[in-house]
């Protein structure tokens, strides 16, 4: 009977990485090597190799660990959506918010790569975000059947706003940038703002 060898396990998979994120951060997408990580992981370089292929496959799976754990937590039922929008929102970017301060130094580091890797560091950026992105539009479809949405308002383009807006919010606060007001205060005032730009007409002027 074959067994597991205990450095191929999920728990080494989980190990990698971690590691892997704590390397990209420190070292850089260029700099980190698998020999580097696997050792921060505490075990052998081909184990790495056998949950990952290379370098670029465990970056990719490090970035759709970081998104899927976002959309898990804080995206929802999508049958939450047809009842109070401000409240999913506010949810939706509590999460987005405290899970992106959480891997700043990570997600600092993809910016920065991206700047001088562009095609390739974009390209796993985007492979990874598109299916929560894609959700989150879902999400905001389902609202506006339910006339929590207006029409006429280009959704994708919406979820982009709503999320840029957050995220360039936290590296300008994480980064000592802001004028003294708080990660919560923030967050409550994107939201406000976004769903006074969503609510259908009218209904916007009562609630903002």
């Amino acid at each position: 009977m074959l067994t597991t060898k205990k450095s191929d396990s999920p728990a080494a998979r989980d190990k990698l990485l971690a590691a892997a994120m704590k390397v990209f951060a420190r070292d850089g997408l260029h700099r980190a090597t698998t020999r580097v990580i696997a050792e921060e992981a505490g075990v052998n370089e081909v184990t790495l190799f056998r949950h990952f292929t290379n370098k670029e496959g465990l970056l990719t799976a490090v970035m759709q660990q970081v998104v899927e754990a976002h959309a898990s937590e804080n995206l929802g039922e999508e049958r939450e959506w047809t009842g109070d929008l401000r409240r999913n929102l506010r949810r939706f970017a509590e999460g987005f918010y405290e899970k992106m301060e959480r891997d700043e130094a990570f997600m600092r580091t993809m910016i920065g790569e991206g700047r001088r890797h562009e095609e390739h560091a974009q390209k796993i950026i985007r492979d990874a975000v598109r299916p929560v992105r894609a959700r989150f539009i879902h999400h905001l479809e389902t609202a506006r059947k339910a006339g929590q949405v207006r029409d006429g308002v280009d959704l994708g383009v919406a979820a982009d706003a709503f999320t840029s807006m957050l995220f360039g919010g936290m590296l300008r606060i994480t980064g000592n940038c802001h004028e003294g007001y708080t990660a919560s205060q923030f967050v409550a005032v994107c939201v406000d703002v976004f769903a006074h730009g969503l609510a259908p007409v009218g209904e916007a002027d009562l609630k903002f």
